[in-house]
């Protein structure tokens, strides 16, 4: 959110929400290491667990954002210590992955895309520090093996779909993230396009081609996204109450405007900023929309 506003020039806004993700990040960093050390069978058996270990990978997420923030002021050392806090979490969780049964697919959900978004978030990371040619290519290599964890993600969870399609309760906001997925990897790929004259030169037309591909997937999920949520609340019922998975909304509305303002700067430099401005609005109703709803549930009632 905090860049989306930026890449808009609402300046005030990306300064306070900023500081509030740093602050947050902290508490959240504090909170993970007293669960590591107070409740390591609590977090063991997370991790163990299908249905919550991919969850963890918003940590490496997380981390890799936060470092990109911080990677062009005096803080890029920090930037450096968040990086690779984030690619030993990577390593640890994907291990884990490695370990779970074959029948976890057939309760893939959204939230698997989060392991892709993770990795992209160090591909993100280090496109956004000092260019050299080793990190470069290391960023590459990271943001094609996204895109192929992407593809092998979505086959799978399509496949369970169309095996065993959710109930309308079980269709939650989850789902989003397969759209924050490619946002993510676009805007990491437009980066990599910023530096495409460190980049071997056979690369640099695939890799304008891929982000350009990328974007349009990521815009061509909205609809259907947008589909589902009104089949699940108008046509079946389900209440539109909070939920922690609404959050799973924000991330890829504000990453995909962030990636839209970084396409359009990047690769259509004459294009109206009248859209990049309009979603990045957007995506501070939904932050604002869920927030409120977060806010408004845990209001005690009056008897």
């Amino acid at each position: 959110m905090s860049r989306a506003l930026d890449e808009a020039g609402v300046r005030t806004a990306f300064t306070l929400l900023f500081a509030l993700a740093c602050a947050l990040y902290a508490c959240l960093l504090t909170a993970v290491g007293v669960k590591a050390v107070g409740h390591p069978a609590a977090l063991g058996a997370e991790l163990a667990d299908p249905a919550r270990v991919f969850g963890h990978f918003t940590f490496v997420a997380a981390s890799g954002v936060l470092a990109t923030r911080l990677s062009h002021g005096p803080a890029r050392g920090v930037a450096y210590v968040l990086l690779t806090l984030a690619g030993v979490a990577w390593a640890v969780l994907a291990r884990c992955l490695t370990r779970l049964p074959r029948a976890a697919a057939r309760e893939a959900d959204g939230t698997w895309f989060l392991a892709t978004v993770g990795l992209q978030s160090l591909a993100l990371c280090l496109t956004s520090l000092p260019p050299r040619r080793p990190l470069l290519l290391l960023a590459l290599g990271l943001w094609w093996g996204g895109v192929l964890l992407y593809v092998i993600t979505a086959a799978v969870l399509g496949r369970r779909l169309l095996r065993r399609p959710p109930r309308p309760a079980r269709c939650t906001p989850a789902y989003w993230i397969a759209m924050g997925a490619v946002a993510i990897s676009t805007l990491a790929g437009t980066q990599l396009h910023d530096h495409a004259g460190l980049l071997p030169h056979a690369l640099r037309g695939p890799l304008g081609l891929a982000v350009i591909v990328l974007w349009s997937w990521a815009t061509a999920l909205i609809p259907p996204l947008l589909a589902v949520g009104c089949w699940r609340h108008l046509r079946h019922r389900v209440p539109l109450t909070y939920e922690p998975a609404l959050w799973c909304v924000v991330f890829p509305v504000g990453m995909y405007a962030t990636a839209t303002a970084r396409v359009t700067t990047t690769l259509t430099p004459h294009a109206p900023s009248v859209a990049v401005h309009l979603l990045a609005w957007v995506a501070a109703a939904v932050w604002l929309t869920v927030q409120g709803h977060a806010v408004a549930a845990r209001r005690p009632v009056r008897p």
